[in-house]
């Protein structure tokens, strides 16, 4: 087979592929990307075209190419590649990343927004929601500073610190507020590559909170509870942490964003805590954070456990930002991560959201306040402020999955159907442009499945269904959902797989039990049904799970049984 070669130029644009030519699927070109070694592997084009081209994406354990590309000649190199495969995306090159030089358009380059020209175009309503935002977030700030150091005059004057990182992408979603201050590509998620504090100090760190406290308390996160408190309520942990804010943490973040961080001195810690994890706590869930910058700073050793560590949506559950004791991540608040599952062992981490006190956050502010007011079901005026949000950025992906939300009427994961067609149309649209930005959204595709399911579009809403539990099997939610529409075509194997996965997320989880038990008996396994009906009655003892376990205990001519299930059933007004 002939070698054949593409060559990127600056601004990633194509060169030598002549228009027309068969540019074959499994040539490998270097994409430059987080200044790591990168490759692509072509799988679509149009005839060479090269803003046609869409490729696969994967980082690191690939062969030394050369400078500009490396060839594709070997099938059996290609099969052992792709299982060495660190993360995957697809989508257009120029949409992925653009380039400071040569690259054009809105997906290279995010434009400023004008304030001035939104409040004549969105009216006084948007302007007092700006200045909301500007007395909020000034509040916030000085609050800040009651518990945290804040930079005393003069504190700029010193130099910043040469701070070596190794940089992940943001991949093709710029950060929710100030995406115009950064030039592409995006690469701002910071993984420091020497300590920030020496081991020495991190084992400090830990045995203070331990006696402060931190074993004995919880610390939500989104859907999950992990072990943990706030640093504020810790008053040697606190007193350890503002030192470094001043000495270590502020002038290295001030280093790493000259785009946005005017000196140290503006910089404010908005919420901190100490974080334990371990095998007892599954891996936490998909979120954004509450600032425009975070930070997670690791303080266990890796040899304290197994498992563990950040995964970004963007990059794939496979693709961990492993850190070694001391060492800290720098990232917007906006990127959306997780955390792996802890299997064995202890994990420490610290964690914190930071403001700018001359930078004013309107879009996370009114998603926030978008959120709040969907939640206390004022709806029309939830979609106002996603629709706000959506105006200073419109790539701000959970913007627009709250919005379709919203425009769901509350609806989504009630599976009522009471959506109107319209608005349900809306919401779709909605959730589609939000997973053109982020593919691996796990919760978009949940809810464009309950949208879908709820407007009968069943066949569409499985696909949506089974993307987001290829995505996360471990949202229990979502894998009884999907069984619930897959037992509704009439597929009970595929529906008793995905209620056992659904079980082993979530091992009390009744109505799963209960919809095992029926599916394994209308399939006509009565006697594997009998354990279902039982766990279903035990942890969730309705009435509709007694009758249940009563007709099977009837139909093995169990009559005692029967009759007493059948009591238990009537005491709960069943019958």
């Amino acid at each position: 087979m002939q070698q054949q070669q593409a060559v990127f130029v600056p601004g990633y644009e194509w060169s030598a592929v002549p228009d027309g030519a068969a540019v074959p699927p499994g040539l490998q070109v270097e994409l430059p990307l987080d200044g790591q070694p990168q490759r692509a592997r072509i799988f679509a084009h149009d005839g060479g075209h090269a803003q046609r081209l869409k490729f696969e994406i994967w980082q690191r354990g690939l062969p030394e190419c050369g400078a500009h590309g490396c060839s594709a000649d070997s099938a059996t190199d290609l099969s052992a590649l792709q299982q060495r495969w660190m993360y995957t995306r697809s989508m257009p090159i120029a949409t992925l990343r653009g380039g400071s030089d040569g690259c054009t358009g809105t997906a290279c380059e995010p434009d400023a927004v004008d304030l001035d020209q939104l409040r004549a175009e969105l009216g006084p309503e948007f302007g007092a929601a700006l200045e909301r935002n500007v007395i909020d977030h000034e509040a916030d700030c000085e609050a800040s500073c009651e518990h945290f150091y804040c930079g005393t005059p003069g504190s700029d004057a010193a130099p910043l610190p040469a701070v070596r990182t190794r940089s992940y992408s943001m991949g093709s979603v710029p950060p929710e507020d100030f995406a115009a201050s950064f030039r592409f590509p995006l690469d701002l998620i910071r993984v420091t590559s020497m300590p920030v504090i020496d081991a020495a100090e991190a084992e400090l760190v830990v045995a203070t909170a331990i006696e402060e406290g931190i074993h004995s308390n919880e610390y939500t996160s989104g859907k999950y509870k992990l072990g943990g408190d706030w640093v504020k309520k810790m008053p040697r942990s606190l007193a350890w942490f503002n030192q470094r804010l001043e000495q270590t943490i502020f002038p290295t973040i001030a280093a790493l964003f000259p785009e946005i961080v005017s000196g140290p001195s503006v910089l404010r810690a908005h919420s901190v805590a100490i974080l334990k994890y371990n095998a007892s706590h599954p891996r936490t869930d998909v979120h954004v954070d509450d600032g425009v910058l975070a930070m997670t700073l690791a303080l266990s050793p890796r040899a304290n456990y197994s498992g563990g560590g950040t995964f970004f949506e963007h990059m794939g559950q496979d693709s961990l930002v492993e850190m070694e004791q001391g060492q800290c991540t720098f990232r917007p608040g906006s990127v959306r991560h997780g955390g792996a599952k802890v299997t064995s062992g202890e994990r420490y981490i610290l964690g914190g959201f930071l403001l700018i006190s001359d930078r004013v956050e309107h879009v996370r502010r009114l998603n926030n306040q978008g959120r709040e007011a969907r939640n206390r079901g004022d709806l029309s005026q939830a979609r106002r402020l996603f629709k706000w949000a959506l105006k200073l950025n419109p790539k701000c992906a959970t913007c627009l999955k709250n919005w379709a939300e919203s425009i769901s009427g509350g609806a989504l994961g009630d599976g009522d159907g009471s959506v109107p067609p319209k608005l349900a149309e809306a919401a779709i649209d909605k959730l589609e442009r939000a997973l053109e930005l982020l593919p691996e959204d796990s919760d978009a595709w949940y809810s464009l499945g309950v949208l879908l399911s709820d407007q009968g579009r069943k066949e569409e809403a499985v696909a949506a269904y089974t993307r987001s539990v290829a995505i996360n099997a471990d949202d229990h939610e979502l894998c009884y959902n999907l069984a619930v529409l897959l037992g509704d075509q009439g597929d009970t194997a595929q529906e008793v797989l995905m209620l056992r996965k659904a079980i082993a997320a979530k091992p009390d989880f009744g109505r799963a039990w209960a919809n095992l038990g029926v599916a394994l008996a209308s399939g006509g396994d009565i006697d594997a049904a009998e354990e279902p009906f039982r766990n279903a009655v035990n942890f969730e003892p309705s009435a509709r799970n007694w009758i249940n376990l009563a007709k099977l205990h009837a139909a093995k001519g169990q009559t005692d049984l029967a009759n007493d299930a059948m009591g238990k059933a009537k005491s709960l007004g069943g019958i």
